[in-house]
């Protein structure tokens, strides 16, 4: 097995195990911030990478708009799964707060300080 793999498998388990953390209804929001920011974003987040792929900006202001455009509970429901990546994956937080000036997000953070009652 390559030393390469080993890493991505341990990044799957860890979003998966996010999910779990998360309220049940909020299931769909969660497979949507994982497949859409946390798997692109990776290299970044986790990694060593200076700045955000095209994939991670993309998937990002996916989300971003999809929390514009929702209702309070999945408004919550997404933030509750951005909360929870960051406070149980090894996300750098310092690059995380760079995410939305350099992805043009408007409405989305991965914060693990944020109050998700109030979104």
């Amino acid at each position: 097995m390559s030393s390469n793999i080993i890493p991505t498998y341990s990044l799957l388990v860890l979003i998966l195990m996010s999910v779990c953390f998360v309220l049940a209804n909020a299931d769909a929001e969660c497979e949507d911030v994982n497949s859409n920011i946390l798997i692109p974003s990776e290299g970044f987040l986790m990694s060593g990478g200076d700045s955000p792929n095209t994939a991670c900006c993309s998937g990002a202001q996916i989300i971003d708009k999809q929390f514009q455009e929702s209702d309070c509970p999945d408004r919550q429901a997404i933030c509750l799964c951005l909360k929870n990546a960051a406070q149980t994956l090894p996300i750098d937080l310092k690059k995380a707060a760079k995410l939305p000036a350099l992805c043009n997000l408007n409405y989305i953070s991965i914060d693990p300080n944020v109050d998700c009652s109030k979104v």
